[in-house]
């Protein structure tokens, strides 16, 4: 058997070491309490502004066109056949609200279903 490694003492902190430490601490337990409470806020602003409405009618527009769009991977194309267009009813609101969706939802959803948007920004 190897003998036990000599144990390392450490010198006493000083009260100005613990106070430092204390103000640190604190410092980044109010950091994230803001943090979350920013967040919270942020979180019931949107929900705020989220309607929740049945389809009417399914709109499309045929406008082929190619999307390019450059990010971390480079350049990207996306081939577009045109605009998808739900036309949504919500409740207690008198007007349809046209809703721009993705072909894929749009192939998903028909009339009679109920669908979740966020409210225009003209509207917010």
């Amino acid at each position: 058997m190897s003998p036990n490694a000599p144990r390392v003492v450490v010198k006493n902190t000083t009260f100005r070491d613990a106070v430092v430490a204390g103000v640190a601490g604190f410092l980044v337990l109010a950091f994230l309490i803001y943090g979350i409470v920013h967040f919270a806020s942020e979180s019931s602003r949107a929900k705020a502004n989220t309607l929740t409405g049945v389809v009417r009618e399914k709109q499309f527009t045929p406008a082929p066109q190619e999307e390019i769009t450059f990010g971390k991977k480079g350049l990207k194309t996306k081939a577009i056949d045109g605009e998808y267009l739900l036309k949504v009813q919500v409740e207690g609101e008198p007007r349809l609200y046209e809703v721009p969706v993705e072909k894929s939802t749009y192939e998903s959803k028909t009339v009679g279903d109920t669908v979740s948007f966020i409210r225009p920004p003209s509207e917010q």
